[in-house]
């Protein structure tokens, strides 16, 4: 059965310090995972897009890493500031067959 979980459930952290989001999947077969930063009353934007064969990524203070084989990804958020205050969702996206 195809999961995805995150943890932890939520995060409170001193401004100025790192943090780290995981992110476990049992979804195959893999297409991409997805970080998505969601503010209060707004839609989601898209952090980070990886594929099977991207280990690490980043954009500006945010950076993730994905590991295919044990099917886990970190969200990492360096300097953490007020305006990260937010829901961090993973989506992973699975292959679909043609014809379904």
């Amino acid at each position: 059965k195809n999961q995805v979980e995150q943890s932890p459930q939520s995060l409170v952290i001193l401004e100025g310090k790192n943090c780290t989001l995981q992110c476990n999947y049992t979804v195959t077969p893999f297409n991409n995972l997805r970080w998505y930063k969601q503010d209060n009353g707004k839609g989601p934007i898209t952090l980070m897009i990886m594929t099977f064969s991207e280990n690490t990524k980043s954009n500006g203070r945010y950076a993730a890493t994905l590991d295919a084989n044990t099917k886990q990804s970190s969200l990492h958020i360096t300097a953490s500031q007020l305006s990260d205050s937010a829901s961090y969702i993973c989506v992973v996206r699975t292959l679909c067959s043609p014809g379904t």
